[in-house]
């Protein structure tokens, strides 16, 4: 039941925030994976080019819970390892190559940290379903893991979403379909 309501949930988040036409197909994994022009044309709609990129491959990446900390999770027994926080990974900064996913770096970084993380997809398609043990829905049937770059959450995957120069990546719980980060549904 978990699983039809997690695909409920991105089926959803999927379409509210599509502006255009899905991109090519993706039979094996039952979704929709955007093309290059369609992802650099929400990106530049959204504004999210900053002023200069250092000359290095670096990216920053950063991890939270906040919001499921403030909904009084910890509270609970089975989630009092929880940082008291919400601080997961603090801003780490992270060597990428050309062409790497947010995905990808989150893969590494978690790893890199001992952190758990699971999620399902592939291709482009991954979905994080959970990190340092917090799952969607924990917090209730709107909350999960959202990212954001360089303060815009796109509405596409992190498997899709290529990294550039100075880079500011946020994995962050939400409790209200990211509302409650300060994202909007069509963001």
């Amino acid at each position: 039941m978990k699983r039809i309501i997690a695909v409920l949930l991105t089926v959803l988040l999927f379409l509210c925030g599509c502006n255009s036409e899905p991109g090519q197909s993706d039979k094996k994994s039952g979704g929709w994976l955007l093309t290059e022009s369609e992802i650099e044309e929400a990106k530049n709609f959204a504004g999210n080019e900053p002023e200069s990129r250092p000359d290095e491959y670096i990216c920053y990446i950063s991890i939270n819970c906040k919001t499921a900390i403030n909904s009084g999770i910890k509270n609970k027994q089975s989630y009092s390892f929880l940082p008291d926080d919400g601080v997961i990974l603090p801003e780490t900064k992270m060597e990428f190559t050309d062409g790497e996913t947010v995905f990808d770096i989150l893969a590494r970084v978690v790893k890199e940290n001992g952190i758990h993380m699971e999620y399902t997809g592939s291709k482009g398609l991954q979905y994080i379903e959970g990190i340092c043990n917090l799952y969607e829905f924990d917090c209730g049937s709107l909350s999960g893991w959202i990212y954001s770059v360089n303060g815009w959450s796109p509405n596409y995957g992190c498997g899709q979403y290529k990294i550039e120069r100075g880079d500011i990546i946020k994995f962050e719980y939400t409790c209200n379909l990211g509302e409650d980060l300060g994202f909007s549904v069509n963001s």
